[in-house]
């Protein structure tokens, strides 16, 4: 089972997963985390978490590099999930490719952005999407990366792509950690008591 956990800078994306993989580790189910993607083709040396100063301040690459580094993201994505990925292991990733749709400028995205929408189209799905939600003011008040107007634009945008997918779950981060621990921790238990169901 994958299950994607997306929220604005400031959503407490990391933190909230380092705690519900302590708990969940504990059962008898094989839990692994991944951080945005598989990096088979271009291996990096990526720290989950890591504090991004500024993410917009490097330069779109061109259209081609674009174009062919989306295209080998989906490859990786569908080799990881029919070759690698066991239907027995919980799969929680930090970010997916649809970040990518919300802020271009992240990850520097240079190409036609009907050419993004499509490759995500592709993407293998997850079981569940779940979103980390707060308002601007609390996420301005835990992480100042971006301006405020873009802060604002990015959550309008998560929101509006995690309500279009048919299994999701939003969480409220602005409650205490404690809570969102609790709240996700729930979502995904009954994530897994339906897929067990469905496979009964």
């Amino acid at each position: 089972m994958k299950i994607v956990i997306l929220g604005p800078d400031g959503a407490g994306k990391s933190s909230v997963i380092h705690e519900v993989m302590d708990k969940l580790n504990r059962g008898d189910r094989v839990v692994k985390m991944r951080h945005l993607k598989p990096r088979l083709a271009f291996p990096q040396h990526v720290v989950p978490g890591a504090i991004v100063i500024d993410p917009h301040s490097k330069p779109p690459r061109s259209a081609l590099t674009s174009l062919a580094k989306i295209f080998v993201w989906l490859m990786e994505e569908w080799y990881v999930n029919l070759l690698q990925d066991k239907k027995e292991t919980l799969l929680i990733c930090d970010r997916y490719y649809h970040d990518l749709l919300v802020d271009p400028k992240r990850y520097r995205y240079g190409g036609p952005r009907w050419a993004a929408r499509m490759i995500g189209a592709l993407m293998p799905r997850p079981d569940l999407w779940m979103l980390l939600d707060a308002p601007t003011e609390v996420l301005r008040e835990r992480k100042q990366e971006v301006p405020p107007e873009e802060t604002t634009r990015q959550r309008q945008a998560y929101l509006a792509f995690v309500r279009s997918q048919r299994n999701h779950v939003i969480i409220d981060a602005s409650q205490s950690l404690h809570k969102v621990i609790s709240d996700v921790e729930n979502a995904i238990t009954g994530a897994l008591i339906e897929d067990v169901g469905k496979r009964g």
